[in-house]
């Protein structure tokens, strides 16, 4: 999701936003440079799931051989790890600024996580399936410019 070299502007930016906060009186504790770490955690995972779930698609049409019942196991083990994504951003202690936000890119995974359930046998269409990966892509974007971390590389070949 990020290149090294983004994590330096990352830490900069985020240690000139907290100090430039520490004359402010704030009720509630000011998220450390931590939830940079526990996000790229959260996102790696995401990246080697979507890889993963991207390439065994791609083997399935290419062998001619992706029905219903060889793309089920796939699509569930994606949504387990968009699952696994969702609930590590909600414990995650982000900046007051990416907190909507965080929360608008928990529910784009929901979303597609939801229509992986129903994709392959065609109770979801593709179209809406592209859409709404194309907006948690969107989100995770918005979410990570916040975060002064630049755009992420686009969801599964999107």
């Amino acid at each position: 999701m990020t290149d090294p070299r983004i994590w330096c502007v990352a830490w900069f930016a985020a240690a000139i936003a907290l100090t430039g906060c520490a004359g402010d009186a704030v009720s509630t504790p000011a998220p450390t440079s931590n939830y940079l770490q526990q996000y790229a955690n959260a996102g790696s995972a995401l990246d080697t799931a979507t890889t993963t779930w991207d390439a065994l698609g791609q083997a399935l049409v290419t062998a001619g051989t992706n029905t219903v019942a060889n793309e089920a196991p796939i699509d569930a083990a994606y949504a387990q790890a968009l699952q696994a994504f969702s609930n590590a951003l909600v414990a995650i202690e982000f900046p007051a600024l990416a907190t909507n936000d965080v929360h608008q890119m928990v529910n784009a995974a929901n979303l597609v996580r939801t229509d992986l359930a129903g994709v392959a046998t065609g109770a979801v269409s593709t179209a809406k399936f592209v859409s709404d990966e194309s907006n948690l892509q969107t989100a995770i974007n918005v979410v990570q410019q916040e975060l002064g971390l630049g755009s992420s590389t686009p969801i599964a070949g999107a």
